[in-house]
C-alpha cells in the first residue's frame, strides 16, 4: 500500500479549496477536489481515495446527503466534515455527524498543521483496519483450505471392501478439526481401527491430526503388533517426537474379520459402543479399563492389562464417538447423556443400516434439541460385511460409467429377464438422477453413492445412500413424508401432468419407477439422502 494518501475534497466555495490545496501540498498527498456532490459521487467511484472531505452546506445534495450516498457502497471510508457552520443548543449538527462511526468533524478555521495531523492519524487508522480485515480474511481462506486438505486424509465417508463397511460423520466445530479417525487394513482380514480427539482447536490440533495418521499408517508393519504396544509408541512419538503441549484421548482397536474378534484400549477416550440387531441390545466396553490420554506424561506405560477384548457376531455394529458428540447442548446448555446416546442407537436396530446410523443419529439429537455444537463432533460406525445370499452391496464414485457397471452388476442377480431388465431400469433412473440432477450444486454434489440390493422379507429391496442435493423423487414440492408416491395414486402420488412434465425434463423417469415399484421413500438426516425402491410384488422371484 502505498505511503501518499488519497484526498477528495468537496466544497462549493473555490476560495475553500484554494485552501486545501496548499495544505495538503507536497508529496504526501495526492488531492482530487470537486464544487458539487454530482462530480464527487462521480470521481468516488471512478477513483479510489483513502479520505473525504466534505462541505455541510451546499446546493443541491449537501454533504450529508453526500455521504448517505457514499455509505450505501462503503461503511468505512472516512470522512471528515469540514464547516464553519455555528452549533445550536441542541448540538443537532455534532448528532448528525457523530451517528456515523467512520464520520470526523473539523472546524474549517483549522490550521495546516492539525489537518494534516487529523488526516494522517485516520488514514492510518483505516488502513490498520484494513490489513487486519485483509489478514483475517486470507487466514478464513487458509483455514479452509486446511480444512479441504484435512477431509482428503480423511477415510472416505463410506467404505465397503471384503471385509467391513464403514461410514462416519465428521462436522468440525471450525474449518478443521482435532478429531481422527481411521480404518486400516492389515494382515488376514484384521484392521486397525481408530479414533481420537486432539485437545485445542484450529490448524495446531489439526497438524497434530495428519502427524498421527501419517505415524499409525507407517506403523501397521507387524501383523502381531499389540494394540497397548502400539499405544504406548504413539505416547512416545506424541510427546518427543511431535514435542506437543497438546494431548488426545484415544480409542484404539484390532478388529479381526476372520475370528470375530476385537481388541480395544482406551486412553481416556468414551468407550466403544456394540450393537446387536439380532438381539436388540446395545452396550458399551469397559469403561473402568483404559489408561491417561496420549501425551500426559512421555515415560507412561499403557499395559495389556488395560486392554479389552471380546468376541462380536456377525451382525455386531460398531459404533465410536468423540467428545463433541457428548458436549451437544441444547438450548439450556443441558448435554445427552450416554444413557440417552445408548438409546439412539437402540432404536436404530429396528431399521439397521450401518451406513445411514451416524447420520440419523446426528439428526434425531438435533430433534431432540441438543444442535448447539462448542466441540468438533465425529460418529463412526462399522460392521463385519454381510454374508446374505442373494444380496449385493457397492459404494461407487458418483459418476456415469460407474452407474453403467452396477446397473450391470445387479441386474445380474436374478436369472428372472423381466425382473433383471426391471432392475437395471430403476438403478439407472435413479442414480443417474443422483449424478445429474442431484449435482448443479457443486458444493452439494455426491461424491460417493452407497447402493445395494436383496430380499427384505420377501420384498426386492433397492437401497442408496449419498450426499449431493436434496431433491424430492417427484419433483412436484418439497416434502418431510417419507413415502413420495404410491402405485394406486394415493395422496401422495404426483397428477398426471405432473409426471408428463417430470418424465420430459427432469431425466427422474418418474413414470418408469412407479411402474415397477410398490413404493419409494427418500429421506435426508443431516446431509445423507437415503432413498428406497421397494419392487412389485408381482415380480417374479429369482
Amino acid at each position: 500500500m502505498s505511503d501518499v494518501i488519497k484526498v477528495l475534497a468537496v466544497d462549493d466555495v473555490e476560495a475553500n479549496l484554494m485552501i486545501i490545496r496548499g495544505c495538503l501540498k507536497g508529496d504526501s498527498f495526492e488531492l482530487v477536489t470537486c464544487t458539487n456532490a454530482v462530480d464527487a459521487l462521480q470521481k468516488f467511484k471512478e477513483q479510489y481515495f483513502d479520505i473525504l472531505l466534505l462541505d455541510v452546506i451546499m446546493p443541491g445534495i449537501d454533504g450529508f446527503e453526500l455521504r448517505k450516498l457514499i455509505r450505501a457502497t462503503d461503511p468505512d471510508r472516512p470522512i471528515i466534515f469540514l464547516t464553519s457552520m455555528v452549533e445550536d443548543k441542541n448540538m443537532t449538527m455534532l448528532n448528525q455527524i457523530t451517528w456515523d462511526a467512520n464520520t470526523y468533524y473539523l472546524n474549517k478555521a483549522v490550521g495546516k498543521k492539525t489537518l494534516i495531523q487529523k488526516i494522517t492519524e485516520v488514514v492510518t487508522t483505516y488502513r490498520r483496519k484494513l490489513m487486519e480485515h485483509k489478514y483475517s480474511d486470507q487466514m478464513e481462506e487458509e483455514r479452509a483450505l486446511a480444512g479441504d486438505i484435512q477431509k482428503v486424509l480423511l477415510p472416505n465417508w463410506c467404505i465397503c471392501n471384503n471385509d467391513v463397511l464403514f461410514s462416519a460423520i465428521y462436522q468440525p466445530f471450525m474449518h478443521v478439526s482435532g478429531d481422527l479417525y481411521e480404518m486400516i487394513p492389515f494382515g488376514d482380514s484384521k484392521y486397525l481401527f481408530f479414533i481420537g480427539d486432539i485437545s485445542g482447536h484450529g490448524l495446531s490440533a489439526a497438524l497434530y491430526m495428519a502427524a498421527v495418521q501419517s505415524w499409525l499408517k507407517m506403523s501397521l508393519r507387524d501383523n502381531d503388533i499389540k494394540i497397548h504396544d502400539l499405544m504406548s509408541r504413539l505416547n512416545k512419538f506424541f510427546c518427543e517426537d511431535l514435542q506437543s503441549r497438546n494431548y488426545m484421548t484415544a480409542l484404539a482397536a484390532i478388529v479381526d474379520f476372520k475370528n470375530n474378534h476385537i481388541s480395544l484400549h482406551s486412553s481416556g477416550h468414551p468407550g466403544l459402543l456394540f450393537a446387536s440387531p439380532s438381539k436388540k441390545t446395545v452396550w458399551m466396553s469397559d469403561t473402568k479399563k483404559g489408561s491417561m490420554p496420549i501425551g500426559w506424561m512421555p515415560d507412561a506405560e499403557f499395559p495389556e492389562s488395560e486392554n479389552f477384548d471380546c468376541d462380536f457376531d456377525d451382525d455386531t455394529i460398531f459404533v465410536a464417538i468423540t467428545d463433541g458428540v457428548l458436549d451437544m447442548q441444547n438450548e439450556d446448555g443441558q448435554t445427552m447423556s450416554e444413557d440417552e446416546l445408548n438409546s439412539l442407537i437402540q432404536v436404530q436396530l429396528d431399521n439397521p443400516n450401518v451406513v445411514a446410523l451416524p447420520y440419523r443419529v446426528k439428526s434425531i439429537m438435533a430433534k431432540m434439541g441438543y444442535d448447539k455444537a462448542p466441540d468438533d463432533f465425529t460418529i463412526v460406525a462399522f460392521q463385519k460385511r454381510s454374508g446374505k445370499k442373494d444380496f449385493l452391496e457397492r459404494v461407487i464414485q458418483a459418476k456415469l460409467p460407474e452407474v453403467d457397471k452396477v446397473a450391470q452388476e445387479f441386474s445380474a442377480i436374478t436369472d428372472d429377464l423381466r425382473l433383471a431388465t426391471e432392475i437395471d431400469l430403476c438403478i439407472r433412473e435413479y442414480l443417474n438422477n443422483v449424478v445429474i440432477h442431484g449435482s448443479h450444486d457443486k458444493k452439494k454434489a455426491p461424491d460417493l453413492i452407497y447402493v445395494s440390493i436383496g430380499r427384505e422379507n420377501g420384498e426386492l429391496v433397492l437401497q442408496g445412500a449419498e450426499r449431493g442435493g436434496k431433491w424430492d423423487i417427484t419433483g412436484t414440492r418439497e416434502t418431510n413424508d417419507p413415502q413420495l408416491f404410491t402405485p394406486e395414486g394415493g395422496d401422495a402420488a404426483p397428477k398426471k401432468e405432473e409426471e408428463e412434465n417430470l418424465f420430459a425434463t427432469s431425466g427422474r423417469g418418474i413414470q418408469i419407477i412407479k411402474a415397477i415399484t410398490q413404493y419409494v421413500s427418500y429421506e435426508t438426516n443431516c446431509g445423507l439422502n437415503e432413498t428406497k425402491f421397494v419392487f412389485n410384488k408381482r415380480t417374479p422371484a429369482s
